[in-house]
C-alpha cells in the first residue's frame, strides 16, 4: 500500500462516519465493502487499496482492521494516520469511530462518493445479523476464512458479469506492475 493509499483510506473512512454522524467498525468495514463492490461493478476499479480477508462475520478490510486493533505488525505506518484523524466514542460506545475531522474530498472521485453514499444508504440501519447474511455472498463464500477474497469473486458476487470481470482483473494487473 502506497502513502498515498493509506492516506486516501483514511479519508473515505472520515467520509463514511462524518455522514453517519459516528458508526461502529463492523458497519463501517461492511460499507467499505459494499461501496467498493458497487465501484468494480461500475468503474471496473477499487475505492481503497485495502484488500478483504473473509472473517466469520464477513468481509473485513485487513489493513484497516489492523489500524482499528492498533496491530503494529501489520499496520504500523496506517495507526498514527488513523490516530490523528478519528477517535473511539469511549466506554459506552466502545467499537463506535467519531471523526476529528472533516474527510479531505480532493481524495474522493465524483465515483468514489456515488458508491460511498449508496453503501451508507443502503447498509447504515441494518442490524448486524442483516449485515452478516448480506455480506456472507458469493465472495465470502468462495473463499477460506482469514484468507483474502479476490477482486473478481467480490465483483462477481456484486453482479458483474464475466467480460467485465476480465477487464477489472486486467486493470488489477496493470495497477500491479505500476506500483
Amino acid at each position: 500500500m502506497t502513502q498515498f493509499d493509506k492516506e486516501k483510506l483514511i479519508e473515505v473512512v472520515l467520509y463514511i462516519i462524518n455522514a453517519t454522524k459516528g458508526l461502529d467498525y463492523y458497519h463501517i468495514f461492511k460499507i467499505l465493502y459494499f461501496a467498493q463492490q458497487k465501484h468494480l461493478c461500475k468503474w471496473g476499479s477499487r475505492i481503497v487499496a485495502d484488500d478483504f480477508v473473509a472473517m466469520e462475520y464477513g468481509p473485513v478490510p485487513t489493513k484497516l482492521y489492523s489500524a482499528v486493533c492498533k496491530n503494529e505488525h501489520y499496520a504500523k505506518e496506517l495507526i498514527p494516520l488513523f490516530t490523528e484523524a478519528i477517535e473511539f466514542a469511549g466506554k459506552d460506545a466502545s467499537n463506535t469511530l467519531l471523526p476529528k475531522r472533516e474527510a479531505n474530498m480532493d481524495y474522493l472521485s465524483p465515483a468514489d462518493i456515488e458508491s460511498l453514499k449508496e453503501s451508507i444508504a443502503e447498509n447504515k440501519g441494518l442490524s448486524f445479523g442483516e449485515l452478516v447474511d448480506k455480506s456472507h455472498d458469493s465472495a465470502w463464500q468462495a473463499t477460506n476464512n482469514c484468507c483474502v477474497m479476490s477482486i473478481s469473486d467480490i465483483a462477481k458476487a456484486g453482479g458483474a458479469n464475466d467480460g467485465f470481470v476480465d477487464y477489472i482483473n486486467e486493470q488489477e494487473f496493470i495497477q500491479k506492475a505500476l506500483s
